[in-house]
């Protein structure tokens, strides 16, 4: 099967609608239950070390016979970002715009930063152009829903870019049980003499991503009605 016909058949699981099916056997699993038993194994191992033979191993499955559910392990981790992402969380819903949608905007983003915390393998997933899967879309509608209330200018530029500060921000944070990282005594000195600016940001206290999170949401919501086309090319 050609990796196009993959992508549609994904898909078409993800948005529940009906796929080709296959011949033989009532399945022991559903898709969703292997999905599942994969997330499970890259929380605890990271998405590197993971293998169709141990999503297979884990479900007292074959290797061969795991093609009956997903045909290739990309397949797979699409299947496991829609699981993982998951539905977003219920917002204050209501269309009146008005004071208090920032800090609603400010909750969606943190939420979705847990997502990835819930799941550290998430953060390093690649993405590839605008959504397309069920659960990301739901997260940007329930967003854009909100900006709306503030009478945002431009709201999927704003959508996106707390989008992206939730993975940026995760990746900040170590895995439970992690190892801490040395750095090498020489290393600060280095970073000091050639790149001052930056060094001089380093010295502040990063322990508390999560305040560090809300202060960048903050700083893009402080003017959501700016353009800024012109000021990036002035």
């Amino acid at each position: 099967m050609n990796s196009q016909r993959i992508q549609d058949r994904t898909l078409r699981l993800l948005w529940g609608l009906a796929v080709p099916g296959v011949r033989g056997p009532q399945p022991r699993f559903t898709v969703e239950e292997v999905t599942a038993a994969a997330c499970a194994l890259a929380d605890a191992e990271g998405l590197a070390s993971l293998t169709l033979a141990k999503v297979a191993g884990t479900l007292g499955l074959t290797t061969t016979a795991l093609y009956r559910y997903v045909e290739s392990k990309e397949a797979l981790v699409e299947l496991m970002t829609e699981q993982a992402v998951g539905i977003p969380p219920e917002l204050d819903g209501s269309p009146a715009p008005g004071p208090g949608w920032e800090q609603v905007a400010q909750a969606w983003t943190r939420a979705l930063w847990q997502r990835y915390l819930d799941h550290p393998w998430l953060a390093g997933v690649q993405v590839n152009g605008m959504p397309g899967h069920p659960n990301r879309l739901a997260w940007m509608n329930s967003l854009l829903l909100v900006l709306d209330r503030g009478k945002v200018t431009d709201p999927l530029h704003i959508a996106l870019l707390l989008d992206a500060l939730a993975r940026a921000f995760a990746a900040l944070v170590p895995p439970p049980g992690a190892p801490d990282r040395d750095v090498p005594e020489w290393l600060p000195g280095a970073i000091a003499a050639r790149f001052p600016r930056v060094a001089a940001e380093l010295e502040r206290d990063w322990t508390d991503v999560e305040q560090e999170l809300d202060k960048a949401v903050a700083t893009i919501l402080a003017r959501p009605d700016r353009n800024l086309g012109p000021a990036l090319g002035a």
